[in-house]
């Protein structure tokens, strides 16, 4: 019997929205990023300039900065799920199909002997991995809303098959747990909300619970996340190394640069920055920040050659040379240290949405604006400026929301 049309289109609509922003990230260092962009952009731009909604394209989890704090590096190792999840996924296929093929009707080998859907539970796991690694709150409202999809595409799934092996298939329910073994969360929501009726309506009441748990559990996170954050307050200017460094260290490098001839100038006029990344010169997310290319280090250009040519050409082609970059270097990883040549200093203003700059304890409310306005070139070893730029107040993909930390 064919899957009737409305559980069809539930499912592409979901899995292309999800799909538009989980695959962001990769998108994102690739050719194709000037197209997915113009029309992933304007969506993430209308989200964010509604004060209802602007939250939904923060982050919760730091993807430009590295705190070294172990909850958040036990978190970011859980990204592996990623790739693991997807590995099971086309695993759990074989079997399926080939039951499908010849014919054996209900397909109880290999992950179906434990589990009735571990397709969806395997999606499931690679979906969390993707989650952490690009951790937009919009992402985690489409991933709840898609665990909730599964389960509904699932029952009907079940249902069909019912029809298709009537008694056989209801033998197999009742000995296999639906997605996990012992059926814990049927056991929960028997437990919690089976007195409601009818059932779509529990349902439903699980999922909108669901939704103000995760996102709850996620403001919780961000705020022990920025908490974590290896920022350093001089007077009114919030300083962030994206590695973490000794807070003195940091404070002396500020010091020293905002206090030069050629940089006072700009400070004491009318750029209202109060917040001030510190990263190497070729740091690889400094288009987040600003449109402004990277200073790659004289190693780093006789490593890979073709970086140079490739920031020149991005939009141009040049897909062989983008993938060659990661494969030199891999081929080359950990025979050449990274030296990093240039302290690169990027002011931002952060303001709310009245346009007023933020105070230091709301630096990373969310909501807030941010715009580059300031960026300042420091030679590492004798401290010398080596270039100030005013930069476009955007970042290389215009101005759609990109992290804050």
């Amino acid at each position: 019997m064919a899957q009737p049309k409305k559980h069809r289109w539930l499912l592409l609509a979901t899995i292309a929205a999800y799909c538009l922003i989980g695959v962001e990230i990769i998108i994102m260092i690739s050719p194709f990023a000037l197209y997915f962009y113009s029309v992933y952009g304007p969506v993430l731009e209308f989200f964010s300039a509604s004060p209802y909604l602007s939250w939904t394209t923060e982050f919760f989890l730091p993807h430009m900065t590295f705190p070294n704090d172990p909850v958040i590096l036990a978190l970011s190792y859980l990204q592996i799920l990623l790739p693991v999840g997807l590995v099971l996924f086309f695993s759990a296929a074989i079997p399926l199909y080939y039951g499908r093929f010849t014919g054996k009707g209900v397909v109880q080998m290999s992950f179906y002997a434990r589990i009735r859907h571990p397709q969806y539970l395997f999606l499931a796991l690679s979906g969390f991995g993707l989650l952490l690694y690009w951790p937009r709150f919009i992402i985690l409202v489409m991933y709840v809303t898609m665990l909730f999809v599964y389960y509904l595409l699932a029952r009907n799934e079940e249902w069909r098959m019912t029809q298709e092996a009537p008694g056989r298939y209801e033998a197999y329910m009742t000995d296999t747990p639906m997605f996990l073994p012992g059926e814990p969360g049927g056991r929960i929501y028997r437990l919690l909300f089976g007195w409601i009726q009818p059932k779509w309506l529990g349902i439903f009441t699980v999922y909108c619970l669901s939704l103000v748990c995760c996102v709850g559990l996620a403001l919780g996170i961000r705020n022990y996340t920025i908490k974590q954050l290896p920022a350093v307050q001089v007077e009114d200017m919030t300083v962030l190394p994206v590695f973490p460094r000794p807070a003195a260290e940091v404070r002396t490098l500020y010091e020293k640069v905002a206090s030069a001839s050629q940089v006072k100038p700009f400070l004491q006029g009318e750029t209202g920055a109060n917040l001030v990344y510190v990263l190497p010169g070729d740091f690889f997310l400094t288009a987040i920040i600003t449109d402004e290319d990277r200073r790659f280090s004289e190693d780093i250009i006789e490593r890979f050659p073709e970086v140079l040519e490739w920031h020149q050409h991005k939009f141009k082609g040049g897909l062989g040379k983008f993938f060659r970059i990661f494969y030199n270097f891999f081929r080359t990883l950990g025979k050449v240290e990274t030296d990093y040549h240039i302290e690169r200093f990027v002011f931002v203003r952060v303001s709310d949405a009245q346009d007023h700059p933020a105070r230091p304890r709301d630096i990373f409310r969310l909501g807030m604006a941010r715009k580059p306005v300031l960026l300042v070139d420091m030679d590492a070893d004798d401290q010398r400026i080596v270039s100030i730029i005013i930069p476009s107040g955007k970042h290389k993909w215009g101005a759609m929301p990109m992290p804050s930390f």
